[in-house]
Parts: structure tokens; sequence; C-alpha cells
């Protein structure tokens, strides 16, 4: 457990250097923006173009693995999305924007206890434990944000749209087009895209393309997390009912799921079962917060989750390590 620990503790200790360092207002304004701004769109697709391009395509073909990782995530959404959903009888048939609020309100719950924060917090973390573990995490990041991101959106806008009555003449844009358009947006989603399409044609990345990946890359890890603890450092920390059962469902019900299906119903490799768990244990994205404030959902109880869990998974996330026996080199 102490080897575990090695890895595990610098790793979260960047992000306690982030939080307090808000919370203590030694960041100048805004500094936790540019942070995030820079993590976002340069340095974390400039390490996932790079990691997908170096990697043979059969690296992302382990169906299995996606299939296993991919039903506990979607389980686990829709689980959370009915149980926060209230009684039908509780819902006035002449109220139509009530019925939407409370149907985007889960959906924001789900999307908190399925959606983890691999890219922030996972990435480092096995880079930690070993490059060959990164193809294995990545997949699990593609499963997360084209079924579960994807979804989740999804049946946000169609909660707005029922809650806001149409306008005479007013053009709707379809929520498909919608959902494509957001993740065609993404810096994320383009990265892997042309990492994918490199790692396709087979060629080596060019000296200057490479060496340009691999220095902004290297920031990827200790900037992101930097960035959670900082984006974290000014939120109120209120935990409940609710606030509790959404970590127990992210660090608990998540995972343990996830390892049934990928040990025990599909037999998927160990190291890649391992890894499907441990993306599992993450806590939180805390883009779940941004998504939620979009779409103008009381974001109180997600903050409060994603802030807690974040902090709690330094023990879970160690443990799990531990169980599954995860060394690093």
């Amino acid at each position: 457990m102490l080897r575990v620990l090695e890895v595990t503790l610098p790793v979260f200790a960047l992000v306690f250097c982030g939080f307090f360092g808000q919370r203590w207002q030694l960041l100048p304004a805004r500094a936790v923006q540019g942070i995030n701004a820079f993590v976002f769109f340069f340095a974390l697709p400039a390490m996932l173009f790079r990691v997908v391009a170096t990697q043979k395509p059969a690296s992302f073909s382990d169906g299995r693995f996606a299939l296993g990782y991919a039903l506990a995530t979607v389980a686990v959404f829709l689980f959370t999305r009915s149980a926060a959903l209230p009684p039908r009888t509780g819902w006035r048939d002449d109220d139509p924007q009530a019925r939407a609020a409370a149907g985007s309100q889960a959906t924001a719950f789900g999307l908190n206890t399925a959606h983890g924060n691999i890219g922030y917090l996972g990435i480092p973390l096995v880079l930690e434990l070993g490059r060959d573990y990164l193809p294995t995490l990545i997949l699990a990041m593609i499963c997360d944000i084209f079924l579960v991101i994807t979804l989740g959106i999804a049946l946000l806008e169609l909660d707005r749209r029922r809650g806001r009555p149409a306008v005479r003449g007013e053009r709707r844009v379809p929520v498909t087009k919608t959902v494509a358009l957001g993740l065609a947006r993404s810096p994320l989603v383009v990265a892997i895209a042309l990492g994918l399409l490199w790692s396709l044609w087979a060629q080596p990345l060019p000296g200057v393309l490479d060496n340009f990946s691999r220095i902004l890359g290297a920031a990827a890890g200790p900037c992101a997390l930097f960035a959670i603890g900082a984006s974290l450092g000014d939120r109120r920390i209120v935990v409940d009912r609710t606030v509790t059962g959404l970590m127990l469902l992210k660090l608990v019900a998540h995972p343990a799921l996830a390892a049934l299906l990928l040990y025990g119903v599909l037999g998927v490799d160990h190291h890649a079962a391992a890894i499907g768990v441990l993306a599992a244990s993450l806590p939180a994205a805390s883009n779940t917060f941004i998504i939620a404030e979009r779409y103008r959902v009381d974001a109180r109880d997600i903050s409060a989750a994603i802030l807690v869990g974040t902090f709690l998974s330094l023990v879970s996330v160690s443990f799990v390590i531990w169980m599954l026996g995860l060394r690093s080199p």
C-alpha cells in the first residue's frame, strides 16, 4: 500500500496545491480560467493526439472492454437519472416547465455519477503507473464522451425545449445537430479523432510535430491537476443526503459494476479490466458542473459532490489501485 501511496499522494498533492492556492487567494483574478483554458485547448489535446497517433489502431479495438465499460457507465447514468426523477403523480400535467426542470436535474445528477475525471485526473495518474496503460484509458474516455456526454446533452436539450413554448416562426436546430456541433467543437474530441486518423495512416510523426506535441503535452498532467484543485477552491462545502448519494454512486457503485462486467461477465484481460475499474473509480469531472450551469440546473449538490468526492478519492482510488495490483514501473 505504501508503494501505491507513493504514486497517488504526489498526484493529489498537486490538486491540493491548486485548491489552497485558490482558497487562500494566492492566485490572481482569472488565473483559474487561464490555467483551465491552457489545459483544455492546448496541453491536453497535444498529449492526447501524440499518444493516440503513436499507437497501433489495434490498441483501441478491444471490443469487450469497450462494451463492458460502456454498459457500466450508461447503467449508472440511467439508474441515477431514474432514481432522481420525482414520482409521475407529483407532476402537474399542465406544468411542462416543472416536468422539464425535474428531468434536467435528474439528467445532471446522472452525468455527475457516470462521467469521471479521466482527462484531468485519470491521465496524469495512469502516466505515473505506466504509459502502456494509456491506450486503454483513452478508450474508456472515448466511450465516456461519445456515449454518456452525448446522451446527457441530448436529454438536457430535449427537456429545455419541452419547458420552453415554441415561438411562431422560430427555427429550432435539431437536437442531433446541437450534440454533433458540441462534440465537433471539443478540442479533446478533435485531438483524439486526428490521432486516430494518423494512427490509421501508420506513419511516424515528423520530428518537429513529435517534439512540439511532446513538450506541450508534458505540461498537461501537472497543470490539469493544479487546475482541478483551483477550480474547486472557491466552492462551498455542504454535504447532505443527496451529495452523499451522488458520491457513493460515483466512487463505489460505478467501479463495482465495472469490475463485475469486465472481470466476471466479459472476462476482459486483467490489465485492461483493471484500468477500466480505475477509470470508473475516478471522481466526477468538473465539466458536469459546467454543463449543469449551462442548462440552468441547480448545481449546488453537483458542485459539493465534485469537491468532496475529489478529496475522498485520494483514499478510494488508492484502495482501488492497491486491490487491482496496479504498480508503477
